[in-house]
């Protein structure tokens, strides 16, 4: 079932193109990751899926309609974006910030009610985060607040996910956490748009691949017809090594 596509998708910052004719189908279950060269256009991507970014030529569809006739209450029960800055500007403790996921789920004068509230706790926990709930957000490093915007996406239990660089920040281990609960969330059903600068975090979680060469081109598909060492050694113009072990592959800038 197609949650997501785009329809020759073309962005524009300024007079740069930055990603021309996408065309994009995003089914149940699939996880994909998003790469490319700082500027290429992967977070302005996002942006204009969600719906905040208004393309330069083409459309984006939300379960078969034009995202701009999807009014923004209806996007955020159908989709979780989790931006590039962890922003608050309000005062707000680390379990406040995570019940804000439940925000589309509830009316306007309603409270969040104690399975709301068990919800978020069991999305701290699944990040290494259950004894931070009483914790002042802004008293957290930026790895912490990295995950707790993750666990803010999954509280939210949206089908679709748009995650931009969610694992920045964030030390080695809490990194594979954070793989790990991706790949239950692709197990669950859920669908994954993920921006990430380490080719590597596709082979832990990953079904599919785009491709972002900055001027206008991409590449998009099965992550084993996209992702190997001759097509992101012209994406991050350096030459890279592929590894297998395990079936999987492994890429290496070459020194």
């Amino acid at each position: 079932m197609s949650l997501l596509q785009t329809q020759n998708l073309s962005l524009k910052q300024g007079e740069r193109i930055l990603i021309a004719g996408l065309n994009l189908t995003i089914g149940t279950g699939e996880a994909w990751i998003v790469l490319g060269e700082n500027g290429c256009g992967k977070s302005t991507l996002l942006s204009a899926l969600a719906g905040w970014f208004k393309p330069y030529g083409g459309a984006v569809m939300l379960g078969g309609q034009a995202i701009t006739q999807v009014v923004p209450a209806q996007r955020a029960l159908a989709m979780a974006w989790q931006t590039q800055q962890d922003e608050c500007p309000f005062p707000l403790t680390t379990l406040e910030k995570t019940l804000t996921g439940r925000h589309p789920h509830l009316s306007r004068w309603e409270w969040e009610s104690d399975a709301d509230l068990v919800l978020a706790q069991q999305q701290l926990a699944r990040l290494d985060l259950a004894d931070f709930g009483a914790r002042d957000l802004a008293s957290l490093s930026g790895g912490e607040r990295r995950r707790v915007s993750l666990a803010t996406v999954l509280t939210q239990q949206a089908p679709l996910l748009l995650l931009d660089e969610p694992l920045s920040q964030l030390d080695l281990r809490h990194q594979q956490q954070a793989l790990g609960v991706l790949r239950e969330e692709v197990q669950e059903g859920r669908s994954i748009v993920m921006v990430s600068h380490d080719p590597n975090h596709a082979a832990q979680f990953a079904t599919h691949a785009l491709l972002l060469f900055g001027n206008g081109e991409w590449q998009a598909g099965v992550l084993a017809d996209v992702l190997n060492a001759e097509m992101l050694s012209k994406l991050y113009h350096h030459p890279v090594f592929e590894m297998q072990q395990d079936g999987k592959s492994w890429f290496v800038p070459i020194a």
